[in-house]
């Protein structure tokens, strides 16, 4: 039995997704090395509070597409998906300082 090919990056679940744009877009916005809140490294308490914003940004665009049910309450719950922002964006702000 042979099966399909297909990139990896194809098979990540909706919610990453859901959640990975607005992790970059974030990251665009204050991870830049101009930003001496940033440079070299971020405070916990700055990286806390983009995820809550993060957090709460896909929590919005989810209840405007009447999906919250789906994705946060049944495979996450508030926890786990609010980790999942902070485990994205931490890996984020880690590969970014990678390429300075």
């Amino acid at each position: 039995m042979t099966y399909a090919r297909e990139p990896l990056d194809a098979m990540y679940p909706e919610v990453y997704h859901r959640v990975y744009p607005h992790v970059k877009h974030m990251c665009e916005m204050y991870d830049n090395p101009s930003n001496p809140d940033f440079y070299p490294y971020p405070t916990r308490q700055g990286v806390e509070k983009m995820a809550d914003h993060i957090y709460n940004r896909v929590m919005m665009e989810m209840r405007d597409a009447s999906i919250e049910e789906d994705i946060s309450t049944q495979q996450f719950g508030r926890g786990l998906l609010r980790d999942l922002v902070l485990i994205l964006l931490i890996r984020e702000l880690l590969r970014r300082r990678r390429s300075f």
